[in-house]
């Protein structure tokens, strides 16, 4: 906890009962206000499953066919064109397919092989995201139907919970003026700042 207590400037309170609550006062620093709903009413977030495809089966089925299909192809092709006497015989085309029958058949097997990689990554990524979302929702349950201990250091970390708004008077610089004519009207501010930091 140290390193982000140090990252975000907080620093930890400890409850009359003994329990540490962590206060970060620069993160409550807003440029609004806005109403924040009771912890009961806020549920938690759900992560979504990762879906293979949009596509129904029978379209993945026919994709897949195609992929084969790609391959048998590629190896009746190069059966037939194993000796290269065909193609230097007919020439033009047959030569040029004869040039690429590899391609043919390394575009068939990745056709299929990356699908077949990411279907087996989804299926062992899932079963995280389903853990992960069971833990967000037990912890929502938990702090919907609070403990004594939890409730008692709700309220005495609800102390800490003050916004501060930033207003027009905590404004040094703004895009809308020219520079100048901004330092001109906040110049008893500026002096005010000057002289603090001179006598500290």
């Amino acid at each position: 906890m140290l390193p982000i207590l140090s990252r975000f400037n907080g620093y930890p309170e400890v409850s009359p009962q003994g329990e540490i609550v962590y206060y970060f006062p620069e993160l409550q620093v807003m440029a609004s206000r806005r109403k924040t709903p009771p912890i009961s009413s806020i549920g938690y977030l759900q992560e979504k499953l990762w879906r293979f495809s949009q596509a129904d089966g029978s379209q993945i089925t026919l994709a897949a066919g195609l992929g084969v299909l790609n391959i048998i192809l590629a190896f009746v092709l190069e059966g037939l064109l194993q000796d290269g006497a065909i193609a230097a015989q007919l020439g033009g085309i047959v030569a040029f397919v004869d040039s690429i029958s590899w391609f043919l058949f390394g575009y068939g097997v990745l056709y299929l092989l990356i699908p077949l990689v990411r279907y087996f990554w989804i299926k062992g990524r899932n079963p995280k995201i389903a853990n992960r979302n069971q833990a967000r929702e037990q912890r929502a349950i938990a702090l919907s139907q609070p403990s004594q201990s939890l409730r008692q250091k709700i309220a005495y970390a609800s102390q800490f919970a003050t916004e501060r708004i930033i207003g027009q008077k905590d404004i040094t610089y703004s895009t809308e003026d020219d520079l100048l004519d901004q330092n001109l009207r906040n110049q008893d501010k500026i002096d005010r700042e000057w002289q603090k930091k001179l006598e500290s």
